[in-house]
């Protein structure tokens, strides 16, 4: 009787699975072939959308460029140049400095400060990128030399343990010979320099007595 029974629902069993396969194994083929024929419509689809963020890419790219290129010429004086440093300096993230403004030559990127000055400064500015100030373009090489002496005299204090100035020299200006002959200097500058009581940084400017002088 067991037996008989067993044989019975294998017998259901296999009939159908057997009408399963008639009709799950077309439908199976016929999606394939629908995906098989469909695949160059998808790569159509996909080669255009591709291309369609290329293009949104560039004409982005253009409208920055074209916003950048809306801004007008203007003239700007030494100290407005200064006022917007600043406050494009006090906008920084801490731990950014305003040197980010500098490109290699010392020229100030002055389209980063055209939204302060709502404009783009007809003439090129500079900046020394160890003591921050400006120059116009007739001055730019102040910069440079700025830069070359500053790092030479924080060298040979950090060597030396002392400022390399003249003693009892009242307007405390660099002693070049000092420089050089302790190999923190290749060249003696053509201009004068002085160094301030503020952390003995360098400047152009002789100071006045008893404001900005080192004490010795």
């Amino acid at each position: 009787m067991k037996t008989g029974r067993k044989r019975g629902i294998l017998f259901i069993f296999t009939t159908v699975m057997k009408a399963l396969s008639a009709i799950v194994w077309p439908i199976t083929g016929f999606l394939f072939d629908l995906l098989a024929n469909l695949y160059p419509l998808f790569t159509i689809i996909g080669t255009i959308a591709g291309a369609a963020h290329v293009t949104f890419a560039i004409r982005k790219k253009q409208g920055e460029k074209e916003e950048k290129k809306s801004w007008p010429i203007i003239e700007s004086s030494v100290g407005e140049i200064r006022q917007a440093v600043r406050i494009y300096s006090d906008q920084l993230p801490k731990g950014v400095y305003r040197t980010i403004l500098v490109k290699d030559d010392h020229s100030i990127d002055l389209e980063q400060l055209a939204p302060i000055l709502k404009g783009i400064p007809a003439q090129k500015f500079y900046m020394s990128k160890e003591t921050y100030d400006i120059f116009a373009e007739n001055e730019k090489d102040l910069a440079i030399t700025l830069d070359k002496v500053q790092r030479a005299v924080d060298h040979y204090v950090k060597e030396f343990k002392e400022y390399p100035v003249l003693p009892f020299d009242p307007s405390n200006r660099v002693n070049y010979y000092q420089l050089l002959k302790a190999h923190c200097l290749d060249a003696e500058p053509e201009i004068e320099l002085y160094i301030t009581n503020y952390d003995g940084l360098v400047t152009h400017k002789q100071p006045e007595k008893n404001s900005t002088m080192m004490k010795t």
